[in-house]
């Protein structure tokens, strides 16, 4: 019997899938769209269990064919008898349907072999959606992951609880930061980095992770929950090294799953959203890097930008704009050749990474110009900063013909801060290049900051100021 085929049919022909949850029919339709036998058998299993609490599938037993007892289930209302035998002999899952009254231990081990089942077949399949790519931030990667499980454990309600929010919007979909009053919870002040915790009262939940319970679809009478360490990914070559506990997740079930059992599922669930995080770490940094400096690259800044700037309309919070060009950079380029000027460009994306804080982004945006992203930052503290960057020696010893040779370049600058200088980010980024031009008009290494009054503030490299039409 083709099992594949089979199941395909139970759920898109035989059993009334309408009749669930929307949640659940998300699953099915990925299940389908997957051809995967454990899938199927996982969205199957879960449609049947639903079916039967609803009362719209009952169990019926055959006279004389004891060894298949239980795997049948008649539709209210319709004569036709529904075979469940290929689903049970395709995954073995906790309180499986078409086997009443199972042993507690065999229950426990057919739970972890179904959820070990449906997570191997997630990470082989190649075409599972991991969420927008839109930055290298725990909370949007993790949200996007939580997210993609959802669609394939509909019996579990699942939550992040963040140790630290790293600057992201906090209203992303199942994530909770622990500094917040939805994240407390009087236990977790007792408990110690990477030991699990098991929940077997609501009101032992924080409150934010508690609100998830509250889906509008049945969970089952006293659910319980587990809190399971959820790891920040290592290196490929040592995934172990240095790992810091970045949150707690949280997977909440009905009361009738046993405790040592939803521990390891809970378990398995944590190391599928760390190995997850690293992969899409990965190719957030694949992507959204420029392969020469090591910066981020025009890509990451369209992105970006538009979404800081987002972030600080809702923050009500100043942001600055700073777009640097390399002086006479193309002069360097035809006396001492390409490979002279790829050297410039990685030392200058260093130098300004290291003026610059964490928060900010460095991100190269053509061949010799670089955009400086500064969040939370006023007009005032971005002239510092500038100030600064006139006054950092861009310094690197180049070959030609086979001399070392010192060279020292400058950059000119322009700026520009929302919100005084306007809201809209294709507005600000002409504005921060106009006075880029400015700069370089006026004499080169030095940076002209946008005034809507006409008189544009410079700032050259010996701390100087003042106003250029």
């Amino acid at each position: 019997m083709n099992r594949t085929r089979y199941l395909t049919e139970l759920l898109s022909r035989d059993l009334p899938v309408e009749t669930v949850g929307p949640q659940l029919r998300r699953t099915v339709r990925q299940a389908l769209g997957s051809r995967k036998e454990n899938l199927l058998a996982a969205a199957c299993g879960a449609v049947v269990r639903e079916l039967l609490r609803q009362g719209v599938l009952v169990r019926v037993s055959l006279e004389g064919n004891e060894q298949e007892k239980g795997s049948f289930v008649l539709l209210r209302g319709r004569r036709e008898l529904i075979d469940l035998s290929p689903l049970y002999s395709a995954v073995a899952a906790q309180g499986d349907p078409v086997h009443p009254n199972p042993s507690a231990t065999d229950a426990q081990e057919r739970s972890l072999e179904y959820v070990d089942g449906f997570l191997e077949a997630m990470e082989e399949a190649q075409n599972l959606r991991l969420g927008d790519v839109q930055g290298g931030e725990a909370s949007t990667i993790l949200s996007n992951i939580l997210q993609l499980l959802r669609d394939f454990t509909p019996q579990f309600r699942l939550g992040i609880l963040l140790h630290a929010p790293d600057g992201a919007t906090p209203a992303l979909a199942g994530l909770v930061h622990a500094s917040t009053p939805q994240g407390e919870a009087g236990w977790l002040k007792l408990r110690e980095q990477g030991h699990s915790v098991w929940i077997p009262q609501r009101e032992e939940l924080p409150p934010g992770i508690a609100e998830l319970l509250d889906t509008g679809e049945p969970l089952g009478e006293q659910p319980v929950a587990v809190a399971v360490p959820v790891w920040e990914p290592g290196n490929e070559t040592d995934p172990e090294a240095d790992r810091q506990e970045a949150g707690l997740l949280f997977v909440l079930a009905p009361g009738s799953w046993g405790r040592d059992t939803l521990l390891k599922i809970g378990s398995r669930l944590a190391r599928f959203v760390t190995n997850r995080w690293r992969h899409q770490r990965d190719v957030n940094q694949i992507i959204h890097t420029d392969a020469l400096t090591g910066a981020s690259n025009r890509a990451f800044f369209d992105k970006h930008f538009t979404l800081e700037l987002e972030r600080a309309r809702r923050a009500e919070s100043p942001l600055t704009l700073i777009i640097g060009d390399l002086d006479n950079f193309k002069g360097i380029n035809d006396q001492y050749g390409h490979q002279a000027g790829d050297r410039i460009l990685q030392m200058v994306a260093r130098r300004l990474k290291d003026e610059l804080r964490r928060i900010d982004h460095v991100c190269r945006i053509g061949g010799e110009e670089f955009a400086l992203i500064l969040p939370a930052t006023s007009q005032e503290a971005a002239m510092e900063v500038v100030s600064r960057l006139l006054r950092t020696e861009f310094r690197e010893v180049v070959e030609s013909q086979g001399k070392k040779i010192p060279l020292l370049v400058t950059m000119s600058f322009g700026g520009v801060t929302f919100p005084e200088d306007g809201a809209d980010p294709f507005e600000l980024f002409r504005k921060a290049d106009a006075m880029l031009y400015l700069s370089k008009d006026l004499g080169r290494n030095r940076c002209h900051f946008w005034s809507n009054q006409g008189k544009h503030l410079e700032i050259t490299p010996e701390g100087d100021s003042g106003q250029s039409s």
